[in-house]
């Protein structure tokens, strides 16, 4: 029985704590339901799954639980480009946050990416571009400008809009590089409270510094948004090391290929090992374990 169809309570964590009187496993609070799916394909039935919708109402939720005294769930989400899972920590709240800044920029730097570029490319330009790693190299450094403007948006309050501006459009398909001037000037549009796209270009090239840098507590790097990895993947297997049409890859498409393909990744890597950890221990304190 999945959490989501009691909707008659309150809040998620009263469905959860009436959920869990009758279901005994652990609970897992995540984002939304490709979350779910992915989680679910890498670690089976024992886990008892909760869409919250978004990271914030998974944060909130879970410090009710906690309050509550709880003692059976994680809150597993993006980290993002903020400060507010590390807060929400700090109240050791049970959060497993995913790799890097979500759980496509997990995968992406994993070999998951690296199987998803020689599926979808050519073989022949992929060797000519000097192979999958050095292509996938490239986008890593591709998406830093983007990395840095999101946190200086946090960090300054500019209110801009990411999603408003199609990525792909302001790549130079000649050279294979970010048009960053561009894609600063169109950023800038997106909010009234935007510096200028000068102010953009300065950040976006590391010219004006962060207060922060974003970065993975557990040492991924680079960091980055999964979604905008795969924004320019597309555009690399449209021609610079594919012959797609980019209706056949495009970002959402992508992004489901990483999940389906990473589920093995997930399961075995220290992140997953962690999990499965947490997750036994509390399997342990509400039934006896052999050992």
């Amino acid at each position: 029985m999945k959490g989501g169809s009691l909707k008659e309570y309150d809040s998620l964590a009263d469905r959860i704590r009436l959920h869990h009187q009758v279901d005994k496993r652990p609970v897992a609070i995540v984002e939304g339901p490709s979350d779910e799916r992915t989680l679910g394909r890498a670690f089976g039935e024992g886990i008892s799954y909760f869409a919250a919708g978004t990271r914030d109402s998974a944060l909130v939720e879970s410090r009710t639980l906690h309050g509550w005294g709880q003692n059976y769930f994680l809150c597993i989400v993006d980290r993002d480009f903020d400060d507010v899972v590390a807060e929400f920590e700090a109240q050791q709240i049970p959060i497993h946050a995913y790799e890097n800044a979500d759980l496509e920029a997990m995968l992406s730097i994993s070999s998951v990416a690296v199987s998803l570029i020689a599926e979808f490319g050519s073989a022949n330009k992929i060797e000519s571009r000097g192979g999958v790693v050095q292509i996938r190299d490239k986008i890593y450094r591709m998406v830093e400008p983007v990395t840095l403007l999101r946190r200086a948006n946090v960090e300054n309050s500019w209110g801009l809009a990411f999603d408003a501006v199609d990525l792909r459009t302001k790549v130079d398909k000649k050279e294979m590089e970010l048009k960053t001037q561009s894609y600063c000037a169109a950023l800038n549009e997106t909010s009234d409270r935007a510096p200028g796209q000068k102010v953009l270009f300065q950040y976006a090239t590391g010219k004006l510094p962060l207060k922060k840098s974003p970065s993975c507590p557990r040492g991924t790097s680079p960091y980055f948004r999964g979604r905008d990895f795969v924004a320019f993947l597309s555009v690399f297997l449209c021609g610079y090391c594919g012959t797609k049409r980019s209706q056949s890859v495009e970002p959402e498409i992508l992004e489901a290929s990483l999940r389906l393909g990473g589920s093995d990744h997930i399961k075995a890597s220290s992140w997953g090992q962690e999990l499965r950890a947490s997750i036994a221990a509390f399997t342990c304190r509400d039934q006896p374990c052999l050992h």
